[in-house]
């Protein structure tokens, strides 16, 4: 998390095993506030080896409502 903000920048590892293979996508990702409830999320998809997965990047549209 950033420091007095609900904005944070985060890393996910997924990872797969089958048989004798193994195959792993890193992804960087950041979530931006836009208004009290509403955030992007942007997240980049970096695969380990290209045998599987491609360089991929999407949004998420993130929704909390007020507690």
């Amino acid at each position: 998390m950033i420091t007095g903000t609900r904005n944070f920048i985060g890393i996910e590892l997924n990872k797969e095993f089958r048989s004798n293979d193994f195959d792993m996508v890193i992804r960087p990702q950041m979530r931006v506030g836009i208004s009290d409830n509403l955030m992007i999320g942007i997240v980049t998809g970096i695969p380990i080896d290209r045998e599987n997965q491609r360089f991929s990047t999407f949004l998420r549209l993130i929704y909390e409502p007020g507690h």
